[in-house]
């Protein structure tokens, strides 16, 4: 029962105190150690205030074990429903007071909220730290870009509604995330297309964004081929990128895409429908396409190959240092506490 093992760790714990307590004013009292007048003080109010402390622990756990265990677990049940019950039930009235926020991380924590699923439930700190991530990778939305992110959203939740089941629910939790990467890909797609359309910058021809391997998810951090596909992939799609802008949006858009399609990959067959409808709204709206064809697959293959082979990873720089500033910061300041502490 965890209520009666709690209050026993307490008690062991209070005597063990007491014990530690007792010894060191007997080896003070036998000349063994020598106490400050305020370390013995303390040591006395230690004891005073664990033998209160064992008082109340024992005295509390006689009265449990007269009880029956069984009401015991009942009502701490009921107890525990009824306080996460209500934690739920006013957790939006809750998150628009949180004074140690600001008034935008309250309304993208809020926004956060609106879009889980009923059935998934999640603590205030986990809702703020979610919706502070997604500051972090989101790119803006302009408010008349509204009506087309909501139409990418009922399509998208069109194709998935039917598939959902109690394994795979939290995937509703990218609901949010995917439109917004669709939308934003079309959208740096467009301007790619318009700057080397245009007469002064008609330096390139585009033919479409390379076609991306799901290998490479699905193997990313596991083999480095896998890793250098996919980064090859990426310069290629930089390459392609004019502005800065351009260059920074899509860094944020590829950190979204690789987080949702690593996502979707670790659930396996569970996701299956979910990456399918995936990847072909991002096709259809971005014309962002996966490689289908087993011989192009081998020869990219081998390409990754060659540069794989090609890199040397033994390699150091000559002037690497295992003491890095900040650990040699770190360091000082530790030395620099202890020595404030004494």
């Amino acid at each position: 029962m965890n209520i009666i093992e709690d209050l026993e760790n307490k008690i062991k714990l209070s005597e063990s105190r007491i014990s530690l307590a007792q010894k060191q004013l007997n080896d003070h009292e036998s000349g063994v150690l020598t106490l400050s007048m305020m370390v013995q003080a303390s040591t006395e109010l230690a004891i005073e205030k664990n033998t209160f402390l064992l008082n109340k622990y024992k005295q509390k756990l006689r009265k449990l074990k007269a009880k029956d265990i069984k009401e015991i677990e009942i009502d701490e049940k009921n107890k525990d429903f009824i306080r996460e019950n209500n934690y739920f039930k006013y957790q939006v009235q809750r998150l628009k007071h949180v004074k140690d926020k600001s008034q935008k991380e309250i309304d993208e924590a809020l926004y956060i909220l609106d879009e889980l699923p009923f059935e998934l439930k999640l603590e205030d700190i986990d809702i703020f730290a979610i919706s502070h991530k997604s500051s972090e990778l989101f790119l803006g939305i302009h408010s008349d870009l509204d009506d087309e992110l909501m139409e990418i959203k009922s399509e998208f939740l069109f194709l998935v509604e039917h598939d959902f089941n109690d394994t795979n629910n939290e995937l509703k939790l990218l609901n949010y995330r995917i439109p917004i990467v669709i939308l934003q890909l079309r959208i740096l797609l467009q301007n790619i297309k318009e700057n080397l359309n245009d007469a002064k910058l008609n330096k390139k021809k585009f033919t479409g964004l390379p076609k991306f391997e799901d290998w490479w998810i699905q193997e990313l951090w596991i083999n480095h081929q896998a890793y250098m596909g996919l980064f090859r992939w990426k310069q290629v799609v930089l390459n392609l990128c004019i502005s800065t802008e351009q260059k920074r949006a899509f860094e944020i858009i590829f950190k979204n895409w690789i987080l949702i399609k690593k996502i979707l990959n670790t659930k396996g067959s569970f996701a299956y429908f979910y990456n399918y409808a995936f990847d072909e709204m991002i096709y259809k709206y971005a014309e962002l396409e996966e490689e289908y064809e087993e011989i192009n697959l081998n020869k990219m293959r081998d390409i990754v190959t060659k540069i794989t082979e090609e890199e040397d990873f033994a390699t150091v720089s000559n002037e690497h240092d295992i003491m890095t500033p900040y650990m040699k910061f770190k360091i000082g300041k530790t030395k620099q506490d202890k020595e404030d502490a004494q």
